[in-house]
């Protein structure tokens, strides 16, 4: 089926358009109506795990080149590459069903976690912080699953 919105075919059993993330086939009402009651699914850890590992070794494999130009594409949807290929994303808090723009996901990837949390604060405390960062997903209170960047910017990561 394609999407209304922006064209883009989907599988037959798509909910949500896998470009825009509207909600693609009025066929599904039940399952939007039941959707948009109970609210997005938040990701797994492990499948956060899975798409932060893709990510590393997608930047390893393209020597980071192949990785800027996939990031730069797919950061609007709310997604890094590792994260399309998982079937996650990442969204406000107040706006669960509605990918985090460009600007937010550059600012959540590339500033905070990348230079402030990955390169800066890990140097200093010998890669604590970087390990604190993504295992404070496994004990956060707020029953949200959020890593210390998803604090920061106001997120956390949905199923697609």
């Amino acid at each position: 089926m394609y999407c209304q919105s922006c064209g883009t075919q989907n599988p037959d059993s798509s909910v949500f358009c896998g470009k825009c993330g509207v909600a693609v086939s009025a066929s599904h009402g039940d399952s939007i109506q039941r959707l948009a009651f109970e609210g997005p699914q938040l990701a797994s850890v492990g499948r956060r795990l899975a798409a932060l590992t893709l990510d590393y070794l997608i930047i390893i494999l393209t020597l980071g080149i192949g990785f800027i130009i996939w990031s730069l594409v797919v950061y609007g949807r709310g997604q890094t590459p590792g994260k399309q290929l998982v079937g996650i994303y990442a969204a406000g808090i107040a706006h669960p069903f509605r990918p985090l723009p460009w600007g937010y996901m550059f600012l959540r990837e590339f500033v905070i976690k990348g230079l402030l949390f990955n390169l800066l604060l890990s140097l200093v405390s010998s890669g604590i912080v970087w390990a604190l960062d993504y295992l404070w997903a496994l004990w956060d209170g707020s029953g949200r699953s959020q890593t210390l960047h998803d604090k920061i910017v106001g997120s956390s990561v949905y199923k697609v």
